[in-house]
């Protein structure tokens, strides 16, 4: 990454504007969260429902990654462009009592 660019990284992961997670002292930016060198709309929807209802960021990474009966068996991040749908039933998995 150009060195222009780490403060503007930095600056979206602390506004909550971008995904990241740490491993091994560092910060990654998973690469589901980018098309066209943009950073889906509702990645900082999602970082903020995961805020509420007390994810980390390595769970939201997970529930996202991961097949998902709210889906059919798909994955969560093949519906970042159906925003309301991926975050109500992100809502529905995190609040979920038994």
């Amino acid at each position: 990454m150009p060195a222009g660019e780490t403060g503007s990284v930095e600056k979206m992961r602390k506004n909550g504007e971008i995904l990241a997670v740490r491993r091994g002292g560092v910060y990654v930016f998973p690469g589901f969260q980018f098309v066209a060198g943009h950073v889906e709309p509702v990645i900082a929807q999602l970082i903020a429902l995961a805020v509420e209802v007390r994810w980390s960021p390595e769970v939201l990474v997970i529930w996202l990654c991961s097949p998902s009966g709210y889906f059919g068996g798909d994955r969560p991040i093949n519906h970042l462009r159906d925003p309301n749908e991926l975050l109500a039933k992100a809502r529905n998995e995190a609040t979920v009592e038994w």
